[in-house]
């Protein structure tokens, strides 16, 4: 896996202490069970190390199989927690589906399944005031 530093200051002297807003970790290969817990702890340590947002250039990618999934969820449960984005760009329509699918899924075992919240009455206003 390749880690570059975006926004990298010039004089690391000064501010020895001074983090990336982005870093951007480029995983090449296949992303399944035999290196998915090694995927899922990279992303812990770049969403720690960056103040912003971590990138992930999934170009390289050949598979992602279930166990890569969801260790790309793991980051994205993990970035939430700590407030940072994470984003993944160059990622194959089935497993951007497959990744959206099984975010949605833990994102209703955590919070519940939605629910109406409106009466039937204030539903059937917002139509009629929308097609006035």
């Amino acid at each position: 896996m390749v880690l570059a530093y975006a926004d990298v200051p010039r004089r690391l002297n000064l501010v020895p202490d001074l983090k990336p807003s982005i870093l951007v970790l480029q995983p090449n290969g296949s992303l399944n069970a035999s290196n998915s817990h090694d995927l899922q702890h990279e992303l812990e340590q770049a969403l720690e190390q960056a103040t912003e947002t971590v990138l992930v250039d999934l170009l390289w990618v050949e598979a992602i199989d279930a166990c890569g999934i969801a260790a790309l969820v793991a980051g994205l449960q993990y970035a939430a927690k700590l407030g940072k984005f994470l984003s993944f760009q160059s990622m194959k329509d089935c497993d951007r589906c497959a990744l959206e699918t099984t975010w949605a899924h833990q994102q209703e075992m955590s919070a519940g399944a939605w629910t109406h919240t409106f009466s039937c009455t204030f539903e059937s206003f917002l139509d009629h005031f929308s097609h006035a």
